[in-house]
This record gives structure tokens, C-alpha cells and sequence, in this order.
């Protein structure tokens, strides 16, 4: 599977993002065990965040004691025991969704917001657990059952957190604190032409595992070899040889590898009478990865893309691009889009618009909605938020949006609809702009190597790739 790459300035219409203690993302959430923890959450909303700051704006659980605010008593599952601060009293929101479009009262709200939800679980102690967020918009603090587990930065990113060691027989309860204020130095800034939903606006689930797993795998064309598949498998957990096995029935394809004592290996599987996914034909194939105690489907496309002079050739064919850019949010119900249902009706209305491929500006779209793409026939556009006047010359504001861009590259690696990886748009043109985005580009020519020749201009400079 190929990709090109854009960096944007038109004038027309997730370290996994910046974290501690996040790990590297498991590769297909969806299709796995695991128990969702959508639905009703109840919050607290909090304009000076003193159930995180103490008076001289440092954070409580930073401090030596770590007593002070709503990290006190989170072993309890309250704020600092006052009623008006009890979790279990207050009013909930839905998960996912945006704050300012259910509640009136938040509608214009920017700052600090507190999320609580209780789950009951009994671990199995030959598994692994870990908390699994699709988007929180767009700092989030994440406690379990008292314990901090961790920052992460970036409000269309997912992230995850292991908590195998964190969760208790029967009841456990999940604080998240969400901060949506805009600053300079994040990404995106202070300007944007979209509105700051805050909130935790994407699925919430708790992944269960065995203690080793697939934890990532990639499956794709070879390059300049179209009746070659090729990618890479990797397990996390208990390092040493294991075999795994790749299975594509519709292909007849079955084979056995071994992993490195990395617990990696990368495979080459010779096949023929390939159906290539298009607009016309979005033909997709049930590809299963298998471990001894573990198996996982994902449905993937097999298609080239490519540059040859002005012409785009998908799958060696000449191909013009009919598109539209599509935002995050509903049009028929105030706040983002929530549910599949949401996702598909807007992708249908480019189709019926005559549209084969649809710009998801201007930061990370939600994986149901890539997937979704992959099964109606529509190329896609994605970008991260990299947008007007980033803080070009701040080197945590370069590592915020190459997390972000890797956290989306590796998310939807293997989604035959993705034909370019935007890494920003708009942007004014100066020295450090161009470091910055010349930057962006060479990493992700990194992690996608079908890239291979570079155009730049006044305006915009993209990667395009060749078979």
C-alpha cells in the first residue's frame, strides 16, 4: 500500500501525541476483546483548575505529598470531601462526545473539565489490560482508582495507557481531567477556523489482551512489485522466538513465520489475481494474523498510487480527484460526529455529490471514519493540525506535531484509502516554516518509504510517490 504526502497552503476550504507513560498504540482496537466504557460519565467542571493546582499554580500530585485538590481524595473516588465536589452527585455528559453542544452552560466554555466513570471487572491474571481513549480534546490528566497513569497532549490523537497492575477485582472507577484551552505553543494554536470542542469526543474502551500479543502488523502491496504482499508483524510481551501465522483465504494464502527475539518478523508472500481496491471496485480482503493464544482480522485493500508528471495513476490507471473537504461535525445535530451512523451519512453525501476522494481537514478524523472510506470507495486526504501561525521556532511544539503525525501514520497504515498524509495546511511561509515542515516531511518519509520525490513551492510542498 503507497501514500503520498502533502504539506497544504491553500486558501481553500499522537510518543503517542505528547504523553507520559503512554505506550506505542495497539494496532486494530476494534476487532478485539475489550469492554466499552462509553455512556454516561459524571463531571465537574472546574475554570481554575484548583482541583489541580495548588495556590502557587503547581500541580497536587506533583507535589511531595501529593495531598491537595481532586487528587486528595481520588482514592475515594471524590474531590477533597466537600459534597458540592462529590463525583457521585453531579450531572454526566456522554462519552464520546463534546461538552459545548450538551450543555448549554458549556457551549462557550474553554478550561478544565473533570470526568468520572465507574466499570466493574475481574482481571484475569494471564491477561493484560490496558485503558484505550480514541480522542480526548485536548489535554488529558488519567487516573484509576486514585493513580495517575498519565498526560497525554493532542485532541484528535488516540492513546493508551497499560493498567494490568492498576485495576481491582469488582469495582474500579476512571478520572480523566480534560483541558481544552488553546495555547501558542500547542498544536493546533490559537487560530483555527474550526470550534474548540472540548471533551473526550472519541470511544473509550478497556483493551484485554494475553500477556504476549500482536501489538502492531502492517500488510501491503510490495513497492514496484504488485503481485507481491509484503509487511511486518509485532508482538509485545515475552521476548523469544514464536510463530505466527498470516492467513488471506480469498487469495489462498497461509504461512507460517517465525519473530525475532524482538518478537518481529517481516514477510514476503508472492500472490496472483489480486483484486486492486478503487472507487469503482473497493474490493477489501479479511486478513487474519494468528498467535498461539491470540487472532486478529482486519479487512484491507491492495491498491499502487503513484505521480507521473501532472498525472495521478491508481493502480497504473490515470485518476482525477473529485473531492470535498469534510470537518469532524455533525450538521444535523450540534457537536462532532459520534457514531457510525454519523460517519457513513457523511461520506454517502460526497458520493452522491459525484466525489471519489474527500479531504478530512484539518487534523486526524476518527479510524471509524478511514474504515469507512475503505469500504464506500473514497480516497482520502489526512492531515494533522498543523495550521497558520504555529510556534515554529519551539522545539516542543515540533515534537507535538511529530507525535501527532506519527500517531496517525501508524494508526491507518494499512487503510487502502489513505493517498496522501497531509502535514499541515495554510501555513505562512518563512525560514523556520519550512525547517518545520521540511521536518515533518522527512519523518514521514520515515515511516512510509513509497515516498520518494519532493516538489516544493511558494505555497505548498508535497512528497509523491512512484512504483
Amino acid at each position: 500500500m503507497k501514500h503520498l504526502f502533502i504539506c497544504v497552503s491553500l486558501i481553500f476550504t499522537t510518543i503517542s501525541s505528547i504523553s507520559v507513560s503512554a505506550q506505542t498504540l495497539i494496532q486494530n482496537v476494534e476487532n478485539r476483546e475489550k469492554l466499552n466504557l462509553n455512556g454516561r460519565w459524571n463531571y465537574i467542571v472546574d475554570p481554575y483548575r484548583m482541583g489541580y493546582l495548588d495556590y502557587r499554580q503547581e500541580p497536587f500530585d506533583e507535589s511531595p505529598s501529593g495531598k491537595g485538590g481532586f487528587y486528595e481524595n481520588l482514592n475515594e473516588g471524590n474531590a477533597p470531601g466537600r459534597i458540592e465536589y462529590n463525583f457521585d452527585l453531579s450531572p454526566t455528559l456522554k462519552v464520546p462526545g463534546d461538552w459545548n453542544s450538551q450543555e448549554e452552560n458549556l457551549e462557550l466554555y474553554e478550561g478544565t473539565l473533570w470526568y468520572k466513570r465507574d466499570f466493574t471487572i475481574f482481571p484475569d491474571e494471564d491477561n493484560r489490560y490496558f485503558i484505550h481513549f480514541g480522542a480526548v480534546n485536548y489535554e488529558a490528566h488519567v487516573y484509576l482508582n486514585g493513580e495517575k497513569l498519565g498526560i497525554h497532549k493532542g485532541g484528535f490523537t488516540p492513546f493508551q495507557f497499560e493498567v494490568t497492575n492498576n485495576l481491582q477485582d469488582g469495582e474500579n472507577f476512571l478520572v480523566v481531567m480534560v483541558d481544552n484551552t488553546r495555547k501558542q505553543d500547542e498544536v493546533p494554536t490559537v487560530n483555527t477556523d474550526w470550534w474548540n470542542y472540548g471533551g473526550i469526543t472519541r470511544d473509550v474502551n478497556l483493551v484485554i489482551t494475553p500477556a504476549t500479543f500482536i501489538s502492531d502488523y502492517k500488510v501491503q502491496l510490495a513497492d514496484n512489485i504488485p503481485n507481491l504482499i509484503k509487511g511486518h508483524i509485532q508482538l509485545d510481551g515475552d521476548s523469544g522466538k514464536n510463530s505466527v501465522e498470516v492467513e488471506i483465504p480469498e487469495l489462498e494464502i497461509r504461512k507460517v513465520f517465525d519473530t525475532d527475539a524482538s518478537g518481529k518478523v517481516e514477510f514476503e508472500v508472492p500472490v496472483d489475481d489480486v483484486r486492486y481496491w478503487s472507487p469503482m471496485d473497493p474490493k477489501l480482503y479479511t486478513v487474519t494474523i494468528s498467535l498461539e493464544n491470540e487472532s486478529i482480522s482486519d479487512q484491507i485493500g491492495f491498491r499502487t498510487i503513484e505521480t507521473v508528471g501532472k498525472n495521478i495513476l491508481l493502480n497504473d490507471k490515470s485518476i482525477f480527484l473529485k473531492g470535498i473537504s469534510i470537518h469532524d461535525e455533525n450538521p444535523l445535530i450540534e457537536g462532532r460526529l459520534r457514531t457510525e451512523g454519523d460517519m457513513r451519512m457523511m461520506l454517502q453525501w460526497a458520493k452522491d455529490l459525484g466525489c471519489n476522494f474527500v479531504r478530512l481537514a484539518h487534523y486526524t478524523h476518527n479510524e471509524t471514519m478511514i474504515r469507512l472510506a475503505d469500504e464506500m470507495g473514497l480516497m482520502v486526504w489526512a492531515e494533522i493540525p498543523v495550521y497558520w501561525t504555529i510556534s515554529w521556532e519551539n522545539e516542543a511544539t515540533y515534537r507535538n506535531a511529530e507525535s501527532q503525525l506519527i500517531t496517525t501514520i501508524e494508526r491507518d497504515k494499512n487503510r487502502a484509502s489513505v493517498i496522501i498524509w497531509s502535514v499541515g495546511n495554510e501555513t505562512p511561509v518563512t525560514e523556520a516554516r519550512n525547517t518545520f515542515m521540511g521536518n515533518l516531511v522527512s519523518k514521514a518519509r520515515s515511516l512510509d518509504d513509497t515516498a520518494c520525490c519532493c516538489c516544493p513551492g511558494s505555497r505548498a510542498r508535497g512528497l509523491h510517490n512512484k512504483s
